[in-house]
């Protein structure tokens, strides 16, 4: 991803009147998208992991039931019909739960068409990673997933005029005075509108369609009816994120993780070609931007998987 954003950055909210045409139909549309965030990686000022992962997924909403059966068919037909959690996978990808996610993540590649993903990964490692920055673990928690969600409008919404957002993000415990619900609608708007202001070309107007995340139990068997098609899209950009993490750390020893995440190394790889060498169609509609390098500036790391996967190829091929 070219786009450079503003690491610590905060902005205002803008809005303007809707042209119509001769007809009285809207000349620029407004197309509603729900907003997927989940997180990969722990954060613990000057320790912690590494990597810390937040993974967007952009979903129409006139798309999402589409997208929905599409995953139940799946589910349907490997058996399997609780969470697809990342962190449970185990051994290889025989079975049913392995196989959901691999159905999951190769089903994904036909809707990226329309449903975009992008992940921002921090590497805390970096020499010009200022953990001073933050006082409390989750100002860098909500920060992080602000600017992915920037990163995901910027690079995936550009050529949308109109867009309306509703947030939601995995249901998880967070402290007293963790303000994540409200910062990230209310912020991510602010901030766009001012870029905006500045460069109308490069980002879509912007309308919240509900005030605050909306916490969404990623457990099927324990989410509420109402909020079935959410539960699965959550447990979707959860794989998809945690499989970015474990490409780029390769710290996992189970067969599955390290299969499904050569996988999506590929993907990142290709994505880093020019548009017209890319084979897997993923420009604009897949990215992983990692930041910062030790000159504070966004870079592409070798995913480390792929070396550990050859290893682990090369020892099934012994037995």
């Amino acid at each position: 991803m070219s786009d450079k954003l503003s690491f610590w950055g905060g902005y205002n909210l803008g809005s303007s009147r809707q042209q119509l045409t001769m007809f009285g139909v809207a000349a620029n549309p407004e197309v509603a998208f729900n907003v997927y965030h989940d997180e990969s990686g722990n954060y613990v000022p000057g320790g912690g992991d590494r990597w810390l992962c937040h993974g967007i997924l952009l979903v129409p909403e006139q798309k999402q039931d589409e997208v929905y059966t599409a995953l139940q068919a799946i589910r349907q037909n490997v058996g399997y019909w609780e969470e697809v959690h990342y962190a449970k996978l185990r051994g290889h990808l025989k079975g049913p739960k392995a196989r959901c996610a691999h159905g999951w993540l190769n089903i994904y590649l036909n809707f990226s068409e329309f449903c975009f993903y992008h992940c921002l990964a921090i590497d805390t490692y970096s020499s010009s990673f200022d953990h001073n920055r933050f006082g409390e673990p989750h100002h860098a928690y909500n920060r992080f997933a602000r600017m992915a969600i920037e990163g995901a409008i910027a690079w995936s919404l550009k050529t949308y005029q109109r867009v309306a957002l509703r947030f939601h993000s995995d249901a998880k415990f967070r402290q007293e005075g963790d303000n994540f619900a409200t910062y990230i609608p209310n912020e991510t708007c602010k901030s766009i509108a001012e870029k905006r202001r500045k460069e109308p070309s490069a980002y879509p107007e912007i309308r919240l369609l509900h005030p605050e995340v909306i916490a969404v139990d990623s457990d099927p068997l324990k989410v509420d009816p109402g909020l079935r098609a959410e539960c699965e899209l959550i447990q979707l950009v959860d794989l998809i994120t945690s499989n970015i993490a474990q490409a780029l750390s390769a710290r996992s020893e189970q067969k599955a993780k390290l299969e499904l995440a050569a996988m999506i190394a590929r993907w990142i790889e290709d994505t880093r070609k020019p548009p017209w060498l890319q084979t897997e169609e993923l420009h604009r509609r897949f990215s992983v931007s990692c930041f910062p390098d030790e000159k504070g500036q966004f870079y592409n790391p070798a995913p480390a998987v792929m070396n550990r996967n050859q290893l682990v190829l090369f020892e099934l091929e012994e037995e």
